[in-house]
């Protein structure tokens, strides 16, 4: 199967990706992600950077978490013959996103946060296959509804470009778990709320009832269409402490070496 990310790794797109990466050194962002603090678990909940060093170091941990989930999730022996294909394509496409992620702090010139896979835990999640994809499916969600959250505040366009880039990604990921026979959802999209959703993940849903878009009340303005149709048309973004609070849950000790 291949990567979902291979659609931007033609050999065209990485060296622009590349080049682009490579003027964030000249934009005097590489002091900047220096003095960024680290995510960790104490400070998840609180952590309040700004600007793009923060948002980058924001969107490594995430990639990070969810790297370290489908590495345990396929090591659990629960995942079954016919469906792990799918979570090693996911397992590799986070992978490269942390990868990538890195690389762009490294060009800038800063330390980008190390974690490891010890310091991830998903409990009971990772002991079923429907535990497995309904955690799949609460950080799918998260990091669709993170990046596009984040996505207004990236002032650095090669920053946005990667955001965006890897965004797409996470949104082909989470339509592919949502289809899955014991996803709470089994669609690829998100209705308003998400009955079903596991308490650990219920806070990625909210605000899905909105019906607001571009100032515009599409409940009156729209004739014919339920409130639950126009409310499945958008994916609403998440800010930074609420991701973060979703994601510390998970992360049960400090930074690691960022080796494994």
């Amino acid at each position: 199967m291949n990567s979902l990310l291979s659609v931007f790794d033609t050999e065209a797109a990485v060296k622009s990706r590349r080049d682009a990466l490579g003027t964030v050194g000249k934009l005097g962002l590489g002091a900047a992600l220096a003095s960024v603090p680290f995510l960790k678990p104490g400070v998840a909940r609180a952590q309040t950077s700004t600007g793009d060093a923060g948002i980058l170091n924001f969107a490594l941990t995430l990639e990070y978490l969810e790297r370290s989930f489908y590495r345990q999730a396929l090591d659990s022996g629960e995942i079954p013959g016919d469906v792990r294909p799918l979570f090693q394509t996911i397992y590799d496409d986070e992978a490269a996103h942390v990868d990538f992620l890195r690389s762009a702090i490294q060009d800038a010139g800063a330390d980008p946060v190390d974690y490891t896979d010890s310091d991830f835990a998903f409990g009971d999640f990772v002991t079923s296959y429907g535990g497995i994809a309904a955690l799949a499916q609460g950080l799918e969600d998260t990091g669709v509804r993170a990046y596009k959250g984040q996505a207004t505040s990236i002032m650095t366009p090669a920053f946005l470009q990667a955001a965006l880039q890897i965004h797409s990604v996470e949104a082909r990921h989470a339509a592919a778990i949502r289809r899955l026979d014991v996803s709470p959802a089994e669609q690829g999209w998100i209705p308003n709320g998400q009955p079903g959703a596991p308490d650990a993940i219920a806070p990625v849903y909210a605000g899905e009832d909105n019906v607001t878009q571009g100032g515009v009340n599409l409940a009156s303005a729209l004739s014919g269409y339920t409130m639950t149709e126009i409310t499945e048309a958008f994916d609403e973004p998440l800010d930074m402490d609420s991701v973060l609070a979703i994601a510390g849950q998970f992360i049960t000790g400090d930074e690691g070496d960022g080796e494994d």
